[in-house]
C-alpha cells in the first residue's frame, strides 16, 4: 500500500476550489467531525491490535485501501452495518464531500494523531500513579520527545501536501530521532511491582513501533518519487 498519492498533488498543486465562507460555528463542527474520525481510527486499531498487519487492516477499515493516502475520499461502509447505521454514515459522507481539505483529513495525520493521543492520555494517568518509579528527568524527557516527534511529523505532512518530498524526509528523520528518544525513556522507567506501568510500557511500545512503520513507509515513498523525478530529468 502506498502512503502518499504523489500524482494527486504533484508539484504542489493541491489547492481545492472552495468559495464558501465558514464562520466559527462551521469550523468547530468540522473539527469535531475530524475528532470523531480520530476516535474511529482508534476503535478499529483496538480491534486489530493482535494482528501483525493491523496498520494495513485499519487503513482498509478507514477507506484508505486503494493506495490513496493523500486524502480520504470514497470511504467504504462495512458490509455488516445495519441499514440505519449505513444510511447515517452515507449522509455524513455527503456532508464531508462539502468540506474543505485541511491537514486534519490527511490519513497520515489521522493515524499519527490517533496513536499519539492514546499514548498521551494513558501517560497522563500512569505518570502520577507511578511517580515513585519514574524520575522527573525521565518523565519530562519522555513527554518532550512525544511532543516534538508529533509536531515534526505534522510539518512533514504539510510538506507532503506541498510536494516537497525532500523536506518530508528530513522532518520525519527528526521525528524518528525523537521517537527513538521515547523508546529510551521508556526503557529507563523501573516498572518493578508497578502493573500499570508494565502495561503502559508494553502498549506504548506497540503504538510507537506502528507510528515508526507508518513514517518509514512515507519516507520510502518520498524517496522513490524523488528517484523517479531525477531519473526523468536525466532521460
Amino acid at each position: 500500500m502506498s502512503y502518499s498519492d504523489f500524482e494527486s498533488y504533484s508539484d504542489g498543486e493541491w489547492e481545492e476550489p472552495w468559495d464558501i465562507a465558514w464562520n466559527e460555528f462551521d469550523w468547530e463542527n468540522y473539527l469535531r467531525r475530524q475528532d470523531k474520525t480520530i476516535q474511529t481510527y482508534l476503535s478499529h486499531y483496538e480491534k486489530a491490535l493482535d494482528k501483525d498487519d493491523r496498520i494495513d487492516e485499519v487503513a482498509q477499515k478507514m477507506g484508505w485501501a486503494h493506495e490513496n493516502w493523500a486524502n480520504d475520499e470514497s470511504l467504504s461502509l462495512e458490509p455488516e452495518l445495519s441499514d440505519a447505521l449505513a444510511k447515517s454514515q452515507m449522509e455524513e459522507e455527503v456532508d464531508c464531500e462539502l468540506d474543505p481539505y485541511t491537514i486534519q483529513k490527511h490519513p497520515i495525520y489521522i493515524s499519527t494523531k490517533a496513536l499519539y493521543s492514546w499514548i498521551g492520555k494513558a501517560w497522563d494517568q500512569v505518570a502520577p500513579a507511578c511517580a515513585s518509579k519514574i524520575p522527573a528527568k525521565t518523565a519530562l524527557g519522555f513527554q518532550t520527545s512525544l511532543f516534538e516527534a508529533e509536531q515534526n511529523s505534522f510539518m512533514a505532512i504539510q510538506a507532503l501536501d506541498m510536494a516537497d518530498y525532500s523536506l518530508v524526509v528530513c522532518l520525519l528523520k527528526r521525528s524518528l530521532g525523537q521517537l527513538n528518544q521515547s523508546f529510551a525513556m521508556l526503557q529507563q522507567m523501573d516498572d518493578t511491582k508497578m502493573p500499570p506501568l508494565v502495561y503502559f510500557k508494553a502498549q506504548a511500545h506497540i503504538r510507537l513501533f506502528d507510528i515508526r512503520e507508518i513514517w518509514l513507509r512515507v519516507m520510502r515513498d518520498c524517496r522513490e518519487e524523488l528517484a523517479r523525478r531525477f531519473g526523468d530529468r536525466e532521460s
